[in-house]
This record gives structure tokens, C-alpha cells and sequence, in this order.
């Protein structure tokens, strides 16, 4: 029975049950370098782009944060790669920061993922 009530408000309170995001599987990564400042020069993100397994990868290492601990502990850099995946068998989209930084948007949740070496160094 405990189980089985862990197991409900896990499906509800996704943000503070960080084993249910262990099922993460990315389908598609879509590498449109995009920045969010249009006043940022295309060239600052010219080296960051990410394959499918590099995508992967940091989603298998990330760890969920807050938003403060995104403000508080990491930079939040303007070039990302976006991407389409499923977590936990729902639809989501995605985005990966070049700050290692990362957010998955859902039907009805959002979460932030954050890992310091989990992208591929700048060539």
C-alpha cells in the first residue's frame, strides 16, 4: 500500500520525485543553433551543437534543479539545441543549454535538469 501511494503522488508531485525522471529516452534531436537575445551574435554559438547520443548522454547524467539553483549555480547561455523525447512513455519537448542547463516541457510539467560536465568540450 505504501508503495502504491508513493507510486500516485510520484505520477503528481513529478518535481520533487527525482527517481521517476530516471526513464528518460530522447527520439529526436532537432540541432537548429538559435540564440534567445536576438542582439547575441550567431558567431558566440557557432560551436555549440549536440548529436543524438550527446544529447542522451546528458540526459543520463543530469540531475533535476530548481529554477533558483539554474539563477543561483549555473550560467544560463543563450545557444541551446532543441529537441523532441519521452519521459515516462509522455511526449515532451526539450532544450539543452551550452551552461548545462536544461528544461522538458510536457502536456503538464516542466522540469529543470542541470549537469557540469555532461556536454561535449567546444572543438
Amino acid at each position: 500500500m505504501v508503495k502504491i501511494l508513493s507510486m500516485f503522488w510520484c505520477s503528481i508531485f513529478l518535481a520533487s520525485c527525482a527517481g521517476v525522471i530516471a526513464e528518460k529516452s530522447i527520439i529526436k534531436v532537432a540541432n537548429i543553433l538559435t540564440t534567445d537575445n536576438d542582439g547575441v551574435s550567431s558567431e558566440f554559438c557557432a560551436d555549440f551543437s549536440l548529436t543524438k547520443d550527446e544529447a542522451q548522454y546528458f540526459f543520463d547524467r543530469a540531475k533535476q534543479v530548481s529554477t533558483k539553483d539554474i539563477h543561483d549555480n549555473y550560467y544560463f547561455l543563450p545557444c541551446f539545441v532543441t529537441g523532441e523525447g519521452y519521459l515516462n512513455n509522455e511526449y515532451c519537448e526539450w532544450e539543452i543549454r551550452a551552461g548545462g542547463t536544461s528544461s522538458i516541457v510536457c502536456k503538464d510539467q516542466s522540469i529543470f535538469l542541470a549537469c557540469e560536465d555532461c556536454l561535449p568540450t567546444p572543438k
